[in-house]
């Protein structure tokens, strides 16, 4: 799954791609949705492959493309060649057209949405607990929204860092 921006945000497997689809996006109770992990607002599209080589073909994936999402396991090349062509994928679901992705795009529209991610999240770490992935995914989404926000403002990430101070003199 890829981002607004086309970085690689979350990779897995499935061998029913249009229901794992289904349960990220539309009915919304897949583990990596209910728990914040995956903000689908910021996903813009999804390149799959078909291949026999399931795990090494997502060993592949993760080794290459690193998706700031996937942090359970320790990421490694597989050993061995995989037959999976990366810069060609079998095929690619557009999530959102490209008005709705320019409107997502826009720093104010995904500062608010990622903040509104971030309550969420925070709330369910409030009610449910949390575990070493969620606080990650967490830190990750905090990020982000670091990164809308100093774009928002049109300032560098390293400034919006700054001591109070030097923005209230």
């Amino acid at each position: 799954m890829f981002d607004l921006d086309g970085k690689a945000a979350y990779a897995g497997k499935s061998s029913k791609l249009r229901s794992r689809l289904r349960q990220h996006f539309v009915r919304q109770d897949s583990s990596v949705v209910s728990y914040g992990r995956l903000d689908i607002w910021d996903i813009s599209y999804v390149d799959w492959w078909e291949t026999s080589e399931t795990d090494r073909a997502e060993q592949k994936l993760l080794s290459t493309h690193q998706p700031y999402l996937n942090f359970d396991d320790e990421i490694t090349s597989p050993s061995g060649s995989v037959d999976l062509n990366l810069e060609h994928p079998d095929g690619t679901v557009e999530l959102v057209s490209e008005e709705e992705r320019e409107f997502r795009s826009e720093p104010y529209n995904r500062s608010k949405q990622k903040l509104e991610h971030l309550l969420r999240m925070v709330d369910t770490i409030k009610l449910a607990g949390h575990s070493e992935a969620t606080k990650k995914t967490l830190y990750a989404h905090q990020r982000i929204f670091h990164e809308n926000v100093s774009e928002f403002l049109g300032v560098e990430p390293e400034e919006a860092s700054a001591d109070l101070s030097d923005w209230t003199e």
